[in-house]
């Protein structure tokens, strides 16, 4: 159920992209991944707004209107009632030489995913993590937006998949910056309880500011939990009592046992899953337990 991408440019659709795409050469883009489900692409407002917002940040002249003109004949083509909705948005074609042309003629793509098949099992009994040892670089001014360049990511998850052969617990990686503070997960954010207080790491100098986490922000505060977003030292997550991943297709999973396959210490296991079972009951009706 991974058909070729579907491609939109100068409203011409085709399966294919150009070897001059500056998506291809340079990551020059954006992209949101986004949940199908019913009818409907959950989240479809946030993804829009941050897709819109960083093509403004990298100058990418992408027409609003074009894009929600483009979503109905989309959401036809859904190849099942809950599956996953890729966009890509790149600068255009371009020629050789990092300088962008201007003006550009961006490139839209849509792929439909299937979903994972253990997603609802990691939903209910949750996972084990591990720290990867590649970190994310570090760029204030890309911080927070979600676009194409995911190398860290790319090699950061071929840790992450080499654990899981030995450890098949271990269904995601937390990523550090090169200063050793939590960041994220490699396709996720996260949430821990430290001292009784639940917590999300700062991402003011890298990391994807993730719809899912914003959304949960905000449902913990109409509950009256404050949720703390500040710089986490990657030894304060053996402090914490609690954590969870989350991500706008999955929803939240909570974490079981932290294992640091390169200390060899002993996992450190978390003792509790209260806020992450209050999360999945909020998201319940999207989210399905």
């Amino acid at each position: 159920m991974s058909p070729a991408p579907q491609t939109v440019s100068d409203h011409i659709f085709s399966e294919t992209v150009s070897s001059q795409n500056r998506g291809l050469l340079y990551g020059d883009g954006l992209f949101e991944t986004i949940r199908f489900r019913s009818g409907q692409l959950l989240l479809w407002e946030p993804h829009r707004q941050r897709l819109l917002s960083g093509c403004d940040a990298l100058g990418i002249d992408l027409d609003h209107a074009y894009l929600d003109s483009l979503i109905p004949e989309i959401i036809a083509s859904a190849p099942s009632t809950d599956c996953i909705l890729k966009v890509i948005v790149t600068r255009g074609t371009g020629g050789r030489g990092y300088s962008p042309p201007s003006p550009n003629r961006p490139t839209v793509l849509f792929q439909w995913h299937a979903l994972a098949a253990d997603i609802i099992n990691n939903t209910r009994m949750g996972i084990d993590v591990i720290f990867c040892r590649h970190p994310l670089s570090v760029n204030p001014v890309t911080a927070g937006i979600k676009h194409l360049n995911r190398l860290d990511q790319v090699l950061a998850s071929r840790e992450l998949s080499a654990c899981a052969v030995h450890t098949p617990t271990v269904r995601e990686g937390l990523m550090l910056d090169v200063d050793s503070n939590l960041i994220e997960g490699t396709r996720s954010n996260v949430f821990v309880v430290i001292q009784n207080q639940l917590c999300t790491p700062e991402l003011t100098r890298c990391g994807v500011d993730g719809v899912m986490r914003n959304r949960l922000i905000e449902l913990f505060a109409s509950q009256g939990v404050e949720v703390v977003v500040r710089a986490i030292r990657h030894r304060e997550l053996t402090q914490g009592s609690e954590a969870f991943l989350c991500n706008s297709v999955f929803g939240v999973w909570p974490i079981l046992r932290l294992i640091d396959v390169h200390a060899g210490e002993e996992p450190h296991e978390f003792r509790a899953t209260t806020m992450a079972r209050m999360a999945q009951q909020w998201l319940r009706d999207d989210f399905p337990l």
